[in-house]
């Protein structure tokens, strides 16, 4: 009887202290998943950091570089955070886990639509660019100089003053005049405003351009031009003192210095060529 006694209370403790195979396998199982689950969260928040880091440094300079609006954090974010599971099994933080998983596929499709934008954006503006007035309308070497510049001067036939409207390039006969964007060819004749034989191209944008006096005239009216393209031979046509350029830059039909659109696109030296005067 005591015998027995002591059986019973062997396996009792042996049932207490020492757990079946089945018991010890679902329990290997759940560490080996608790690992997996909390390998899966890391993961999660690591593409989440990453696709945020990758906004800050480059979505959102390109939109500043384009003048884009930013996207709102509350659309970026895509209803991220609040909750951070523990690796455990129960049905509550596996939802969690899913509605992470979600929320990072939204982020990730909000930055694509983002990247098309900023695409589709930088081939306008290039496109824009393309259509800027931004060099200066001859080449400038030693012998180009301005001689009289954008702003209120002595008229020198009247020698009152008076606006100028643009500035004028001393050169030599017959130096060739470039478009400084491509356009099209909107006046191309002699005028009788005193401009002389002069070219007249609208750029888009609101944009347009003038070049007077010229000594010959090789573009017509409706052509399409580019940047760089030679239109004309600098001469001293019209109400003019001697062989010049007069060049205007007009923007949303106002005029405007046409030296802030081509100094950047020059060097100080080639700028200091140009200020000099005889």
């Amino acid at each position: 009887m005591l015998l027995n006694c002591g059986a019973l209370v062997f396996f009792l403790l042996l049932y207490k202290y020492v757990q079946p195979p089945e018991v010890i396998f679902e329990k290997y199982q759940e560490k080996k998943y608790s690992s997996r689950y909390a390998g899966i969260i890391h993961r999660v928040d690591s593409l989440t950091g990453n696709l945020k880091s990758t906004y800050l440094s480059n979505d959102q300079i390109y939109r500043c570089i384009l003048e884009m609006d930013s996207i709102p954090v509350n659309v970026r974010s895509a209803g991220t955070g609040g909750y951070n599971p523990d690796p455990d099994f129960s049905s509550h933080n596996f939802n969690a886990l899913f509605r992470k998983i979600e929320s990072l596929k939204r982020q990730v499709s909000i930055q694509e639509k983002s990247y098309d934008e900023i695409l589709i954006a930088a081939i306008e503006k290039n496109n824009e660019l393309k259509h800027y007035p931004g060099i200066p309308p001859v080449n400038l070497t030693k012998d180009i100089f301005i001689s009289s510049y954008f702003g209120t001067r002595d008229d020198p036939f009247t020698l009152f003053k008076k606006n100028h409207h643009g500035v004028d390039f001393c050169g030599p006969f017959n130096t060739e005049i470039h478009t400084t964007a491509d356009g099209v060819v909107t006046l191309a004749k002699l005028s009788r405003k005193g401009y002389g034989n002069e070219v007249v191209v609208d750029h888009g944008f609101g944009h347009c351009t003038r070049y007077a006096h010229l000594n010959e005239i090789l573009v017509q009216e409706g052509q399409m031009v580019e940047r760089g393209q030679v239109i004309g031979k600098m001469g001293s046509t019209g109400r003019s003192t001697g062989t010049h350029l007069h060049y205007e830059v007009w923007y949303r039909q106002g005029p405007v210095n046409p030296l802030y659109f081509f100094a950047d696109n020059i060097t100080p030296e080639e700028f200091q060529q140009l200020a000099k005067k005889d």
